[in-house]
């Protein structure tokens, strides 16, 4: 992989763009959007180190990250020096991505920003929706993201909310992108608790959650 120090900040905030965009842009639209352009020695440059891939589209080129950007912008990145406008652009850019991350997921911004540390947790004062509380107590429950926790553990743990306040979460969660909720194929496995905690969605009754699929 290309050493991040080789890069110059300004390009640097040039990959953050392309990646919060995630998708082919021009650079029509990159002057339009964030006044800056990739041209020249810092476009053959990405293009040389495979942080970017560049291709002539009619009589401008178009720009995508990069295999090699993608794996670069998850360490951190050096911005001391970068032009106030590219700078200003990657920052954007990153909000706006996070903005549509959050209403995929359905999650709070709270839930985003919530620090790393043992038993997780919102923020002090941090105002918790029930869907929130859920993430909180899979997070709690699970082996590791995408692990299927019974929904009747997940009402245990959150036994203070009401049975139909915990469905109507529930439901509104499992059409969040990283959520999936799913009967139990075996109906002979199930014990009465189980059955007895299983939601309604669609008509069908489910009784396990998995989170970060």
């Amino acid at each position: 992989m290309p050493d991040k120090d080789d890069l110059t900040p300004t390009e640097n905030a040039i990959l953050v763009v392309l990646m919060a965009e995630a998708r082919d842009i021009s650079n029509k639209e990159l002057e339009e959007r964030f006044g800056f352009t990739l041209t020249g020695t810092s476009r053959d440059k990405l293009n040389r180190l495979r942080l970017v891939e560049s291709w002539r589209q009619g009589r401008s080129f178009v720009h995508r990250l990069g295999e090699e950007g993608w794996a670069l912008c998850a360490s951190p990145l050096n911005f001391d020096g970068a032009r106030p406008r590219a700078f200003g652009a990657a920052l954007g850019s990153l909000i706006a991505a996070i903005h549509r991350d959050l209403e995929r997921t359905h999650r709070s911004l709270a839930m985003a920003f919530a620090p790393d540390k043992a038993g997780g947790g919102l923020p002090p004062g941090a105002p918790a929706t029930l869907q929130d509380r859920i993430r909180e107590a899979y997070r709690a429950l699970a082996s590791g993201p995408g692990a299927w926790v019974s929904i009747a553990d997940v009402r245990r743990k959150l036994s203070d909310a009401g049975s139909e306040e915990l469905d109507e979460a529930l439901r509104a969660l499992e059409r969040a992108a990283d959520v999936n909720v799913v009967p139990q194929s075996n109906q002979k496995a199930l014990s009465p608790e189980d059955e007895r905690a299983a939601v309604t969605i669609g008509g069908q009754r489910k009784h396990f959650l998995a989170i970060g699929v």
